[in-house]
């Protein structure tokens, strides 16, 4: 009986420990959905949470071109969720949906990756970017949740490109995300 006890108080030390510490492979491991596209259903696994958010959203991404996903923001947005996003502040594309949710009242902002140095080239047709990407694919919704991987918020991401979503259900994971989140908000911009 002793040994059932003495057991019974370590798996329970191990799973507090994992959950207060986010110590990857413990007994706490957090749910997660896994998608993959193209067509494999990430696009509405993303609006799925989106619509589900109570009270937070805070979003960095590379592009952002999807109409479901900017119609969920704007139903989330109605319904009084507090919402951030934040683009990479390279994305010059016609189809971008931050100006159309600025419009509409979220706050939208861009931010870009780090500074390069310059370089003088005669031989290159093409613009050289100043800046490095925001090139991060990430969501916290309501301080336990987190949806990231390589997935993009385009269209092309769900009817072309092959991409990863995972979404999980671990505060301690979101509270990474948040801080990292906090860091790129510091350096954002409006458009």
């Amino acid at each position: 009986m002793k040994i059932y006890y003495l057991l019974r108080n370590k798996c329970l030390l191990l799973v507090l420990l994992g959950f207060f510490l986010g110590v990857p492979g413990s007994l706490a491991a957090a749910p997660t959905e896994v998608y993959f596209s193209p067509q494999g259903g990430a696009e509405a696994a993303l609006e799925k949470v989106l619509d589900d958010a109570r009270w937070d959203i805070r979003a960095a991404l590379y592009f952002f071109t999807s109409r479901p996903l900017a119609a969920a923001i704007l139903r989330a947005h109605k319904r009084g969720v507090k919402i951030q996003v934040i683009i990479d502040g390279n994305d010059e594309s016609d189809y971008s949906k931050g100006y159309y949710l600025r419009q509409r009242g979220v706050d939208v902002r861009y931010a870009r990756g780090l500074p390069k140095k310059a370089k003088k080239s005669k031989k290159s047709k093409y613009r050289v970017k100043k800046f490095g990407l925001m090139h991060n694919k990430f969501m916290i919704v309501d301080d336990k949740i987190v949806a990231t991987g390589s997935y993009n918020w385009t269209a092309s991401a769900e009817k072309w490109n092959r991409e990863n979503l995972l979404i999980i259900k671990s505060s301690s994971l979101a509270r990474r995300y948040t801080a990292e989140f906090k860091k790129i908000l510091a350096s954002t911009f409006v458009k």
